[in-house]
């Protein structure tokens, strides 16, 4: 007698994975809910333990995760933290690994990919020195652990997460000793107008920006991070002034101390699943770059498989909330849960409420697009890949010698084959050799993925598979 497999497999566990678990679990289904870390909430929810000030400190979207993850107690959802979905084919078979320990298959009868985002960067001289570290791991460091990587810390890059980082240093008690933003101050002032129907989130952003103009933190826009200065750590940073267009300002160069530098240029979606499943991407700049591309129902073209949250495009939580219902609502219609007055009742004002959030995703992500002077900027003996040690001037001269693709630079240089698997320099790859050839991004082919998705130990894939019921 076959074992009754799960109906529906999430693999992630932040704002769309919640709450597509959470409407599902209302029907009578067997649902997997895959989380990479060891608690639900993706990056939003991750960093914001309640033992610190209590439940009265978070805002409307961090309380609406919450109550998210108390939704999913006393349902047929099972939620597997510390897991990591090692591979996916286009017929929807599961390869699991969790803590290191214990590795599961499983073919559920829907998958929906909701594997959030990663930061991006752009390269620059002695980034790869410890001290340097991204924005994100910043803000880990300080909400999920109360630590502070020094006494004075400087952030640089583009895009507005720089001032939520900033805020949050100085929230916990920190110094921000200046913020180097690429962007203009009338650019930011322009995207705050377009935020006038979000008041939440209009008034979120400007207390963060308040928070650091009152403290004694700089400002410095349309300036960029050229070199990370030090012999066995960063010791100081020096940036350069740019002109609207993104070019440096010959003779504006300055240096500035520094123990600790964050870095951040917004998020790239994780696609890697999808492109493992046979799921059709897309280039899009406004979506953030490469993302899954799926029907208004959130299906991809794999049958059965859905993609939700920033998989689809890089525009915040409340997208990812709206795409999440919309998704469970496209599962419940598939799987014959719901009828089509119902499916209809409930997808219409979705669809029209993500249009409007795919709107602040399009401003949101110019403000942290990466300008072609910008990349031809970057010196040729700048490390592009930190797992390999490839520098920006190996990767031209490979497109000298013919490898004028993702996959052929890869081939030939290892780019791309590290511990990371690419996360990290394929973005920036991309637009450089798009750059370097005059081969627009959209055209390309991304980097090829293979099983296992996650570098993982040899010990581990050797360990016995069992099959995965509810």
């Amino acid at each position: 007698m076959k074992h009754k497999e799960y109906d529906i497999a999430i693999l992630g566990a932040g704002f769309s994975g919640l709450v597509a678990a959470g409407i599902l679990k209302k029907y009578d289904l067997d649902v997997l809910l895959v989380e990479e870390s060891g608690l639900p909430g993706g990056q939003y929810l991750r960093t914001h333990p309640l033992g610190r000030r209590g439940e009265e400190s978070l805002n409307v979207l961090q309380r609406t995760g919450l109550k998210q993850i108390q939704r999913l107690e006393g349902g047929r959802v099972r939620l597997m933290t510390e897991t990591r979905v090692l591979g996916i084919d286009d017929n929807k078979e599961l390869l699991l690994e969790q803590n290191l320990e214990d590795l599961f298959t499983l073919r559920p009868e829907i998958v929906l990919l909701a594997t959030g985002a990663r930061e991006r960067f752009v390269p620059f001289k002695g980034w790869t020195l410890p001290g340097v570290i991204s924005t994100g791991a910043l803000q880990i460091m300080l909400k999920g652990s109360g630590v502070f990587p020094a006494e004075e810390v400087v952030i640089g890059g583009s895009g507005l997460f720089l001032y939520t980082v900033a805020a949050d240093v100085i929230r916990y008690g920190g110094r921000v000793r200046v913020v180097f933003d690429e962007n203009s101050a009338m650019q930011k002032m322009g995207f705050a107008t377009g935020l006038m129907w979000q008041r939440e989130k209009l008034k979120e952003g400007l207390g963060q920006v308040f928070k650091v103009l009152f403290s004694r933190t700089k400002m410095r826009h349309r300036h960029r991070v050229i070199e990370a200065c030090g012999d066995k750590q960063i010791e100081a940073v020096r940036v350069a002034k740019i002109d609207p267009e993104g070019n440096l300002v010959p003779g504006s160069e300055s240096e500035y101390p520094c123990a600790c530098l964050a870095i951040g240029n917004g998020f790239a979606a994780n696609i890697e699943l999808g492109l493992l499943a046979g799921c059709k991407p897309a280039y899009d700049v406004d979506l953030g770059g490469w993302v899954i591309t799926t029907g208004e129902n959130l299906e991809t073209n794999v049958a059965g498989i859905f993609a939700a949250g920033e998989t689809t495009g890089i525009g915040g939580a409340e997208k990812s909330i709206v795409e999440g219902k919309l998704a469970a609502y496209s599962i419940l219609h598939k799987l014959e849960k719901i009828d089509e007055d119902q499916y209809r009742e409930h997808i219409l004002p979705l669809q029209k409420e993500r249009k409007r959030y795919q709107q602040f995703a399009c401003r949101f992500n110019a403000l942290s697009d990466v300008s072609e002077p910008a990349m031809e900027s970057i010196p040729d003996d700048t490390i592009l890949c930190r797992c390999e040690d490839i520098t920006v001037g190996e990767v031209k001269k490979a497109v000298d010698r013919g490898c004028k693709t993702l996959v052929a630079v890869k081939r030939a240089l290892r780019t791309g084959m590290g511990i990371c698997q690419g996360r990290t320099c394929g973005p920036v790859l991309s637009r450089l050799i798009g750059n370097y050839t005059g081969t627009p991004v959209e055209e390309q082919t991304p980097l090829s993925v293979r099983w296992p998705v996650k570098a993982v130990p040899l010990e581990v894939l050797a360990k016995p598979i069992s099959r995965l019921h509810p």
